[in-house]
């Protein structure tokens, strides 16, 4: 078995290994928290925890072009650029970091801004303090996280994220317990940032020597280029936030932040899924960047096919089997109060396939610089359609509007424009993606108009089995190399998919 092969598997398994345990404490631990919060508390958390997103946009998308940047050149092995351009992020990021500060302070001045004008819990200035301290630590010290990954150690950072839930976990249960309520939320979160960034920094020390950070080294051009580059991975981060970060907010300013607590509730089944998927998919990001700077199109071609295809197939099969689950999970997790109905399920079920199907392109898009602009123009424009749309569906309609409206624009923009894109990248016709993705459509039509349960059956079995079988002929058709020593990471992927 090739390096690569073995860095992805100790990359793959390594991830589920923590999302794992990460899954099992969280399910222990939400009910855990809210027997010492009340459900606006909770709220105010979960906000408090979206409004981090937002201040990631301080570096104008410049680390999130190093990322790409920086496993292009270590697939070239240009060590003294590699040193150049980490030396210019990192300091660049150390310069932004004052953005953030200026940011966290205005929110504690004026928390009601950002959680309503009915906000009342204890010490929520001191809890906003120390999450905004704790982000800007670890927004720093952000590229050497970026350096493991992009050398391959996506292991490493998965063992980091393992140490870093163990000791928030642990901080969490014996504040709470000592009556901090809020509190002990925002002190684990910060206590733990500290220590993973300071191991982290030792990690990448010693693993990889020749990485020299100096301040000599940054250089404007460099800064310059990140830059043109970053912009439109900023506009894109905008886009995200707009996409998956806006629902808690608008439904706590609009309706109330209780349902807020509800909300998050009835949708964790399908954020843990949407994380088991991206652990898997995302371990491919150094290794496109890498046969992309290697100039390997024709691995790069049936690595991305691979991953599509079977992207999607996960993604359809996973938030299928969620939506028939979720009503009795969250039943028996926190109780039936909690779960916001069978409709909303539905709409939770569709956006978790759409959003999901959609991560191969953006990989591909994002690590070879591909329509880089026009890319991040399209995701921007999904965002604001569906934050306007939310606001108005919001009050015909309520959570359900808000969830249509992210809906309707991820089809329209993200899901076949960013499929052309692709295809136009490949030089491939993007038809039969597009297909696919236009098929899921039935779903909430078996869903709403057929009211027998048996036939209903029927028709979900028939759809799932026709999808499969799609997938399984369009992965079967990457015909492989074995005996080339480029492909065989991409033939090690075929096999895991396929047996």
């Amino acid at each position: 078995m090739s390096s690569d092969a073995r860095k992805f598997l100790k990359g793959v398994t390594s991830g589920y290994l923590v999302m794992i345990i990460s899954l099992l404490v969280n399910l222990w631990l939400i009910p855990f928290v809210l027997k010492f919060l009340t459900r606006p508390e909770y709220g105010i958390f979960a906000i408090a925890t979206d409004l981090l997103a937002w201040l990631s946009l301080a570096n104008l998308g410049i680390s999130a072009a190093f990322n790409s940047k920086g496993a292009h050149l270590l697939g070239s092995k240009d060590v003294k650029e590699l040193n150049i351009v980490a030396s210019t992020t990192f300091f660049t990021q150390l310069v932004s970091a004052i953005v953030i500060i200026l940011a966290g302070v205005f929110v504690t001045i004026n928390p009601e801004l950002l959680f309503g004008s009915d906000v009342n819990a204890d010490n929520i200035e001191l809890v906003v303090v120390l999450l905004v301290s704790g982000y800007t630590l670890s927004f720093i010290f952000q590229p050497m996280n970026s350096m493991l990954i992009a050398s391959k150690q996506i292991h490493i950072d998965n063992y980091l994220k393992f140490g870093l839930l163990i000791i928030k976990t642990s901080l969490t249960v014996i504040l709470l317990m000592n009556g901090f309520k809020l509190l002990s939320l925002a002190i684990s979160s910060f206590v733990a940032t500290i220590i993973i960034t300071i191991v982290t920094w030792i990690r990448v020390k010693k693993s990889l020597p020749y990485v020299k950070i100096s301040l000599n080294l940054w250089k404007y051009n460099r800064f310059t280029f990140l830059l043109k580059k970053g912009v439109w991975f900023s506009l894109g981060g905008i886009a995200g936030i707009l996409i998956l970060r806006m629902d808690s907010f608008l439904i706590g300013k609009y309706i109330s932040l209780s349902t807020v607590a509800s909300y998050v509730i009835t949708i964790k089944l399908y954020q843990i899924a949407d994380t088991f998927h991206q652990q898997f998919f995302n371990t491919t990001r150094p290794f496109f960047a890498q046969m992309f700077g290697r100039k390997d199109m024709k691995s790069l071609s049936k690595m991305y096919n691979i991953t599509f295809y079977s992207s999607f197939a996960a993604a359809f099969g996973i938030g299928i089997c969620i939506y028939l689950l979720n009503r009795w999970f969250v039943y028996l997790w926190v109780g039936s109060d909690f779960y916001l109905g069978d409709t909303i399920n539905m709409l939770l079920c569709l956006n978790f396939i759409l959003q999901a199907s959609v991560l191969p392109n953006r990989i591909i898009l994002a690590t070879t610089f591909f329509k880089i602009a026009s890319h991040n123009i399209i995701r921007f424009l999904e965002g604001v359609v569906k934050l306007l749309a939310s606001i108005a569906l919001l009050y015909y309609w309520g959570i359900e509007g808000v969830i249509l409206a992210g809906l309707i624009s991820s089809l329209i923009f993200s899901n076949i424009v960013l499929n052309i894109f692709t295809g136009q990248f490949f030089k491939e016709i993007a038809w039969n993606k597009l297909t696919l993705i236009l098929f899921i459509s039935i779903i909430p039509l078996i869903i709403i108009f057929v009211t027998n349960n048996q036939l209903r059956l029927v028709l979900f079995t028939f759809l799932i089995a026709s999808v499969f079988v799609f997938v399984w002929r369009k992965i079967r058709k990457q015909n492989i190399n074995y005996s080339s020593v480029d492909l065989n990471f991409v033939g090690l992927i075929k096999n895991i998919l396929l047996k």
